[in-house]
């Protein structure tokens, strides 16, 4: 089954250009996916185990980051209309969340790769002028290489634009040319496809005498403008196979119709387009410490110690038990949070942070669990799947937002929520 942009670039069903509409009320998510979405997984599940995880294995630790993205990989996933589903009439956030979950189960650096190009492509499809959207999204559907790039953070700037601090203002700005062109200065860090856009998304302060929601423009910025150079890839531990970069804009001329929305609330306008973000980051580090939980299991059956196989030892079995559990309580939360972004007209936004809270520090248990169970075997390179996932699983205790400032969000809701009448 193939999934995507039928000819051109259609945007999703309730989508209008204008502003976001508010979708339409539906029944409550059953204890099944719909069959569009089972086969979606089915799918990205092969996917992940026969062609994902061994290339990932053979590519993170190529001297060159530029050698360590699977570009090959990446046709295929646009073959199947994975890279540009954001795209596709009638795509849900759940489908969004299956398939990323899946993706990261076979390498969260690949899963991540392709999250990032599906947030641009959906806020550029909602605030992009007419025809320039279709231009700009056309040129994704055209290379099956392009990959895109979100540019929040910056040197000095990390979880402000996470927990919403109301004096927050970018350190990049940008400003308005007499014949309406706008120059762009500053620098952005730790930007997941930072080295290899094709287009990247950047937030840049339009007039600092007022916090980040109200004056914020998103500019769209191509590699190869004059001005625009990446700085430095940075070498990680985690999410090898996809490239992080530290950027500078140094006076770059970025055309009037390159403003998605207007000069004032185009960081206001791309978190509220963007507010299932945080579940699809919970999706992903799912998918990772699921595939550490199976790799316990499997050498928990076939380790023999003390005259029997490890999973026959209580000690062992209860701690196979409790990350089952987790894992699955995990994914329920972050199931409904990706029904109700799209479906409850209340709907509560603590409960997307809620579900990349509960998803990371369970992902980071069960990574931790599944070390414990493989011994020494955990800690040698490239014996056990579990290393790289407690690697990998690592970087979404800050990725889309750190824990604290996630909850100090949820308890910011919660003290201006009115008090309960009794």
């Amino acid at each position: 089954m193939a999934y995507g942009c039928d000819d051109r670039c259609r945007r999703r069903k309730g989508d209008d250009v204008t502003g976001v509409q508010a979708p339409t009320p539906a029944a409550a998510p059953g204890f099944g996916l719909p069959p569009e979405v089972a086969e979606l997984q089915r799918e990205a599940h092969e996917f992940a185990l026969a062609r994902l995880r061994p290339r990932a294995a053979q590519l993170e630790w190529q001297p060159d980051s530029a050698d360590r993205v699977p570009w090959d990989l990446l046709e295929e996933a646009s073959a199947r209309g994975w890279r540009t589903l954001g795209l596709a009439e009638g795509t849900s956030v759940l489908a969004l969340c299956v398939l990323i979950e899946e993706l990261a189960y076979g390498d969260m650096g690949f899963a991540v790769l392709l999250d990032q190009t599906l947030k641009v492509q959906r806020v550029i499809n909602r605030l992009a002028p007419s025809p320039v959207r279709e231009r700009l999204l056309s040129r994704l559907v055209d290379d099956p290489r392009m990959v895109l790039a979100i540019c929040f953070t910056e040197p000095l700037t990390g979880s402000n634009y996470i927990m919403g601090t109301t004096d927050f203002c970018f350190s990049t700005h940008a400003e308005r040319r007499s014949d309406g062109a706008w120059i762009l200065n500053g620098e952005k860090r730790y930007i997941s496809n930072g080295a290899d856009a094709g287009m990247y998304l950047v937030f840049a302060c339009t007039d600092d005498s007022k916090p980040a929601r109200e004056g914020t423009g998103a500019f769209v910025v191509e590699p190869g403008q004059p001005g625009f150079e990446v700085v430095e890839v940075h070498e990680k531990i985690s999410q090898r196979t996809i490239n992080n970069a530290h950027l500078r804009f140094k006076d770059v001329i970025v055309e009037p119709e390159r403003l998605l929305g207007d000069s004032a609330t185009g960081f206001a306008g791309a978190r509220e387009i963007l507010k299932e973000s945080v579940i699809e980051a919970g999706a992903t580090t799912l998918g990772a410490a699921r595939a550490a939980y199976e790799a316990a299991v499997e050498h928990a059956k076939s380790r023999v110690q003390g005259g029997r196989p490890l999973v026959e030892h209580g000690n062992v079995g209860c701690r196979l038990a409790e990350m089952y559990a987790e894992l699955e309580a995990a994914r329920s939360l972050i199931w409904r949070a990706a029904w109700a972004v799209e479906h409850d007209p209340d709907y509560d936004h603590r409960l997307g942070a809620a579900a990349k809270v509960v998803a990371a520090d369970v992902a980071m248990r069960t990574c931790l669990s599944a070390a414990e169970i493989h011994g020494g075997l955990a800690i040698m390179l490239g014996r056990s799947p579990v290393e790289k996932c407690l690697r990998d699983c690592l970087s979404f205790l800050h990725s889309d937002g750190a824990q604290d400032s996630l909850r100090l969000r949820i308890a910011d809701a919660i003290r201006r929520q009115p008090a309960i009448s009794t």
